[in-house]
């Protein structure tokens, strides 16, 4: 008997196609890593978003507490003249006072001025007054109208109003057509404009005049409404006389949501705080320094989110110091604060 023999080509042997469970098997590992890399982007893409929200946050709420805080430090700082009573326009040992032009003009805010609380807290003080000229004054606002010149304010939130000079000393000549300056001797000072001649005051110091007021508006950017910290500063344009003055919004910071200010109070005058209070809390005398005198203020800024985020709910209550705020919304918030010392209050004061 033949018996027949079956040669089996090595290339052949063992090429087998995937099962049906093979393949099955193999399609729900692949989806599985897929959908692990598709989640990994995602959570990746969240935390970027985090982190990119976060780091603006902090770089606004440093930038706003900064220029806050270096304008707290030096209120009430007027030349050489610091220390000084600004609140009568001459007495037998000292005299400040406003330029007069030759047309009889003083300088002065030309139509509406930006008046805090009190009998002589303008742009300029007021002459021969009974009352001192305030440096520094707070309210919280209750309305988007404030300061005699504001209409656009948001309301439950601490705004602050400084006066004060530039650290910075010029030199007769240099001064700008669109600033307003003192020149000032230890018993002696002037208010002028730069576009009038320097007054002549022996060994006077000039350094420029500023009234800031801080404060918080919102603005639409497309379907969404930001917070922004503004300031009014002092200017006028450069061909107009001193006495037309005006007062201009300037804005400074994005997302800038709350301010609050607490008041280091001196009340026994031994140089030290004994205790801090809100503005409502302060009287005449506290804001005029007689008698008790503001020696720090403790500034709070609450920064938010220019956009919401949707995957958070915050449900949270800030404590602004002089008053709490309570959010619930889908808004990331950073609370920031500082306390500043008042380097012109107290028994030393610093002069130039």
């Amino acid at each position: 008997m033949r018996h027949k023999i079956k040669f089996i080509h090595p290339s052949y042997q063992g090429n087998k196609g995937f099962s049906l469970t093979e393949m099955l098997v193999s399609m729900t590992v692949g989806m599985l890593v897929f959908a692990g890399v598709i989640g990994l982007l995602v959570a990746s893409n969240e935390t970027v978003s985090d982190t990119v929200q976060r780091g603006e946050m902090q770089e606004n709420g440093r930038l706003a507490l900064t220029l806050v805080s270096q304008d707290i430090m030096l209120a009430g700082y007027y030349g050489q003249f610091t220390g000084m009573d600004i609140h009568e326009a001459s007495s037998a040992d000292t005299e400040i006072v406003k330029l007069n032009q030759v047309n009889g003009n003083k300088v002065a805010v030309e139509g509406t001025d930006c008046v805090g609380d009190g009998e002589n807290n303008g742009t300029f003080f007021v002459e021969n007054s009974d009352f001192f000229f305030r440096h520094i004054w707070s309210t919280h606002t209750e309305s988007s109208s404030i300061f005699n010149c504001i209409s656009s304010a948001i309301s439950n939130t601490d705004v602050l109003q400084i006066k004060r000079v530039l650290g910075d000393e010029i030199s007769a000549g240099e001064e700008l057509d669109t600033r307003y300056y003192l020149i000032s001797t230890d018993n002696q000072a002037v208010f002028y404009a730069g576009s009038d001649a320097t007054p002549v005051v022996n060994n006077g110091v000039i350094s420029e005049y500023q009234h800031h007021i801080y404060y918080i508006e919102n603005e639409s950017r497309g379907s969404v409404s930001v917070p922004i910290l503004k300031r009014k500063y002092l200017y006028k344009t450069e061909n107009s006389t001193g006495n037309q003055a005006k007062l201009k919004a300037q804005t400074l910071v994005e997302g800038i949501e709350r301010m609050g200010f607490l008041f280091g109070i001196d009340s026994d005058s031994d140089g030290t705080v004994n205790y801090y209070a809100k503005a409502e809390e302060l009287t005449r005398e506290h804001w005029e320094n007689d008698g008790s005198e503001i020696l720090a203020i403790k500034a709070y800024i609450l920064v938010r989110a220019l956009e919401p985020d949707n995957k958070i709910t915050n449900t949270k209550v800030y404590d602004m110091g002089s008053y709490l705020y309570t959010v619930n919304d889908n808004y990331r918030r950073m609370l920031f604060i500082n306390t500043v010392k008042i380097i012109n209050a107290g028994k030393e004061v610093w002069r130039s």
